[in-house]
């Protein structure tokens, strides 16, 4: 695979570090991918995305349950590298958030299993953690398949890398929302744990960092069910209270003694934060647990937050145990509406369907430019591999391309085997 033959299709939206994220069609095969170009601020960083990526590769090579990574090109645009990733079609739970708003428990119930497979996976090779688990990591085909994404903000931290930090944090946080990017995938949500040396007893397998990724799935199922935290008159204090949950846990344990969980023990954490902080306020009239009514969520779901969101990182459960948990394997009837997933993602991604006629213009001129860069790379590049069955209409990268585009799929078939033929 060669990075000349690569065509841009469009721009996907990208979240957290805002590196550039591309749709692109390799000429030769006419198969789409994603590609990211992540910037490479110094050899640190360098060697983490390697070493990463590698790993990635090596380990999860024709997962169902991670994004597969297929290249890498290193300084390329000069100060990046470039990696070539599959294209997921049916979009980010970031995505499917900001169109909901919320999710049901049903569709919940249906996310959390390949979350917690791909974790799993992750956990079982040494001592490495995901570290960046978020909206944005979780991605969709539009068949409802559920991947892992590569997490790679983690791996370009640095720890008192002031450039990288400023550069996140600096960005306006206009939207308090729970899934809002400049809240929930800042530093401060996805950080390593503290280089400082601090006394923290536990168990000889316990790793923090682990630990740390299961309190972000809890902070994620949260996500889901509530959507955001705009009405809680204490939302700023449960933001900073999960910051330190993550970052410094270590140097409050003695004031974080027989607590349990974020929605159980929330007053504590919250007191904890205004401690620090040096103010004082009145008690909070609305609180997480009240956001989570009975007639829509199940007693197995919130046991299910609470083992996830413990405050004591020694106490949250592993991976293998949460897929044990009752809230999956009881079999009782979710509380709430009864909609799948896969229907929310067609909700969601329905706003690019087949246009009609008199709307086609703009993707009739998108296919028009597509043709045209397909001749000039296709006139430099190796032989093409795709046949002409790959290219009729109820091809998958013909269905793909027309959907992307609002325009019918035989017009789009019609008019890029015209530029093959012309080429033979």
């Amino acid at each position: 695979m060669r990075i000349e033959d690569m065509i841009t299709t469009g721009t996907l939206r990208s979240y957290g570090d805002q590196s550039p994220v591309k749709k692109m069609l390799h000429a030769p095969t006419m198969k789409l991918y994603v590609v990211k170009e992540e910037p490479l601020h110094n050899k640190e960083i360098r060697k983490n995305l390697k070493d990463w990526i590698s790993f990635w590769q090596n380990k999860f090579a024709n997962s169902n349950l991670h994004v597969q990574v297929y290249a890498t090109f290193w300084n390329t645009p000069e100060g990046y590298v470039s990696i070539v990733m599959e294209y997921m079609n049916g979009g980010s739970l970031q995505n499917l958030l900001e169109s909901m708003g919320f999710l049901p428990e049903r569709s919940i119930k249906q996310l959390v299993p390949p979350i917690l497979q791909g974790l799993q996976k992750i956990h079982q090779q040494g001592a490495q953690c995901h570290g960046a688990l978020g909206p944005s990591q979780i991605l969709f085909l539009r068949d409802g398949t559920v991947k892992l994404g590569q997490g790679l903000q983690y791996r370009v931290q640095v720890q008192g890398n002031q450039l990288f930090n400023s550069y996140i944090l600096g960005k306006p946080k206009d939207v308090q929302s729970l899934y809002d990017p400049t809240i929930l995938e800042t530093p401060s949500l996805w950080s390593k744990a503290s280089s400082e040396k601090v006394h923290f007893p536990a168990q000889e397998d316990f790793i923090l960092e682990r630990a740390n990724d299961i309190w972000k799935l809890g902070w994620l199922v949260l996500n889901c069910a509530i959507g955001t935290l705009e009405f809680h008159p204490k939302a700023q204090q449960i933001y900073e209270g999960s910051r330190i949950i993550i970052e410094e846990i270590a140097k409050y344990t003695d004031h974080l003694k027989d607590t349990c969980c974020l929605l159980h023990s929330e007053a504590k954490v919250i007191s904890l934060v205004e401690q620090n902080q040096k103010t004082v306020s009145e008690p909070t009239k609305i609180t997480i647990l009240e956001l989570l009514p009975s007639d829509k969520f199940s007693p197995e779901f919130i046991q299910f937050l609470c083992s996830t969101l413990k405050i004591d990182p020694r106490q949250r459960i592993y991976t293998e145990q949460l897929l044990q948990h009752p809230w999956l394997v009881s079999g009782r009837d979710p509380k709430g509406p009864n909609v799948q997933l896969k229907e929310l993602l067609n909700i969601s991604n329905a706003w690019n369907a087949f246009l009609p006629e008199e709307f086609q213009g703009q993707g009739a001129q998108k296919l028009e430019r597509l043709c045209d860069a397909l001749y000039l790379v296709l006139q430099n590049s190796e032989r093409p591999t795709v046949n002409k069955m790959q290219l009729q209409e109820n091809s998958p990268i013909i269905k793909e391309l027309s959907y992307d585009m609002g325009l019918n799929a035989k017009a789009v078939s019609d008019r890029i085997m015209s530029i093959f033929q012309s080429l033979i």
